[in-house]
């Protein structure tokens, strides 16, 4: 459970944030804004085996969907929002907040293919979820409720990995080998909505 950080009283003049997990479905008032999250980015190699596969998926089932880049390959941890310039303040009170997380490295692993519905997305996935991804997820949540920011917080939470967007869905399958890397750290990214770019802005460690 999420528990309580800082102020236990609901701050009244906090919004709620849409939770970054894997996404929805761009609106056409999105065009131009900015979305903010936090994340966990793999190695090069391991976004080239994403890729790798994200290809042989569209390819055995018949499509030709966009697939997702290496540059863009992540796994969402916490949403800091949406907007339509960049909020400077907020990104320095968000990086003074994520300094203070302290988490060790931890492998990540994901052993399937399976469609997510609501995202229209063909993602990298795994039958047990990660309690490392989700005490990070938890623990990002609490420091950012800690200083007073608007924070996300899914107990649901299913760690994975997009391939590419496509509302057909694909059978559940699990790969030949697992998807593995060691995560060293989180990062803050600025993505562009409707000009398919991503920025990392900031990076913390995950130290021992």
């Amino acid at each position: 459970m999420l528990g309580k950080a800082g102020n236990e009283a609901v701050r009244r003049d906090q919004k709620s944030f849409a939770f970054a997990n894997g996404g929805v479905a761009r609106k056409i008032d999105d065009a131009g804004k900015c979305n903010l999250f936090l994340a966990i980015v793999p190695e090069r190699d391991v976004a080239l085996q994403a890729v790798e596969i994200g290809r042989d998926v569209s390819q055995r089932c018949g499509g030709s969907p966009k697939l997702h880049p290496h540059e863009f390959m992540h796994v969402s941890l916490n949403a800091v929002g949406k907007y339509a310039d960049f909020p400077e303040d907020l990104v320095v009170a968000v990086s003074a907040a994520m300094a203070t997380v302290k988490a060790a490295p931890f492998e990540v692993t994901f052993d399937r293919v399976r469609h997510v519905a609501s995202a229209n997305a063909i993602v990298l996935g795994n039958a047990v979820r990660s309690e490392e991804i989700m005490d990070l997820h938890v623990q990002l949540a609490k420091e950012m409720w800690a200083v007073g920011l608007t924070f996300t917080y899914n107990p649901r939470f299913t760690p994975h990995m997009t391939l590419f967007c496509d509302a057909a869905s694909v059978p559940e399958h699990r790969l030949a080998a697992p998807v593995s890397w060691i995560a060293r750290e989180f990062v803050l990214i600025r993505s562009f909505i409707g000009r398919g770019e991503y920025e990392p802005i900031d990076r913390w460690p995950l130290l021992d």
